[in-house]
């Protein structure tokens, strides 16, 4: 198996990391306050460099790059801390998409023309769609939608949410939204990362028979899929996270000194320097592990286990390596580290994804 990054694959990766440090430089980041300049720089990111269509297959718009692409912008995304719907909308729910035959959708979402969402979690999913408990139940001419959505990534900004829910005989079922059509059911704010997420409230909410999609086809198998391959971008973006918290690290404690020595000449950080890198590259190793098994549950949970472990480790080790300036808002360490506990907890935690990958081991026998 060839682990080296293709030319367009390094031509990807260099261009985007160097207009995201021309364009979207720390100080400029942490000014974002609100989904609308976010979106913003999204956009202009996009418009440059085409990363949104990057991972998309070529018969709907896109540049064919397909999970690998995806593992590369995600991680430079991360490495910028670059709040966008990249994941969300262009990876989740396009794939969601692509698996159903909604193609001229993906289309629009690679065009920029649409910004898809799905509504995963619940209070119990934990980032396990066996746990949805939302209900569909029939109605005239529709269905009638009940249950609680929660931390929904920019649904108050979409302009479509895929709302996944069980009909009475427990098949999982797939409605397409306009977000318009949700604003008085939507309770929007900021997360600890300071990106914008809703909570969405289904209270006997008729849809149309018009709005599912995917009618006939394995729902619960292809939001599984689409899963699968969010996860491995999510780890991508870790790798982002901890190549930062590791360099600012060593930058720092290369800086600061103490009785008459540079902090990194302690043998005893060096070691925990060392430790930092060596999950840093487990990360990176976990992220292409998932990317370069599509489809495989057992490689996804390993990796997202991996991952979430080490970026905790990570970013533990370098707020406290910073001292008191670990969580101050002047340095980039304390933002980051916010970020990689918000990673930590999306799609599953540690703890859900060992237990996953011990199902899955069993269920192979």
């Amino acid at each position: 198996m060839d682990l080296e990054f293709s030319e367009e694959e390094r031509l990807l990766r260099d261009s985007l990391a160097r207009f995201l440090a021309q364009q979207l430089p720390f100080e400029k980041r942490r000014a974002m306050r609100g989904a609308e300049a976010q979106l913003a720089a999204w956009r202009e990111v996009d418009a440059a460099i085409g990363v949104g269509a990057a991972p998309l297959p070529e018969r709907i718009g896109g540049f064919g790059g397909g999970r690998v692409a995806a593992t590369i912008v995600a991680e430079e995304l991360g490495a910028a801390l670059a709040v966008t719907p990249f994941i969300d909308c262009h990876i989740l729910s396009a794939t969601l998409l692509l698996a159903l035959g909604e193609e001229a959708r993906v289309g629009a979402i690679a065009r920029g023309d649409a910004l898809v969402v799905t509504a995963i979690e619940e209070p119990q999913t934990r980032g396990d769609i066996a746990a949805i408990r939302t209900r569909a139940e029939p109605a005239p001419d529709g269905w009638t939608l009940t249950g609680h959505k929660i931390a929904v990534p920019f649904a108050a900004e979409a302009s479509d949410i895929i709302l996944p829910a069980r009909d009475q005989g427990g098949r999982l079922r797939l409605f397409l939204l306009p977000a318009a059509s949700l604003c008085d059911k939507l309770h929007t704010y900021r997360t600890i990362d300071d990106a914008p997420a809703a909570d969405l409230l289904l209270d006997g909410l008729w849809v149309s028979r018009a709005s599912e999609i995917g009618a006939g086809q394995d729902g619960e198998a292809a939001l599984a899929a689409a899963v699968e391959a969010a996860v491995a971008a999510l780890c991508a973006e870790a790798a982002g996270l901890a190549r930062v918290l590791l360099d600012d690290t060593l930058g720092y404690t290369r800086q600061r000194r103490q009785f008459g020595q540079p902090l990194s000449s302690f043998q005893a950080l060096q070691h925990r320097m060392v430790d930092m890198l060596l999950l840093r590259e487990q990360i990176s190793a976990a992220a292409l592990l998932a990317a370069l098994k599509p489809g495989d549950a057992r490689a996804s949970a390993a990796a997202k286990a991996t991952a979430n472990e080490a970026i905790r480790q990570i970013g533990q080790e370098a707020v406290q390596l910073h001292g008191a300036m670990g969580m101050t808002e002047e340095l980039r360490v304390g933002h980051y580290f916010k970020r990689a506990t918000a990673i930590e907890q999306r799609l599953g935690t540690s703890d859900a994804h060992v237990a996953r990958y011990a199902a899955e081991m069993k269920r192979a026998g």
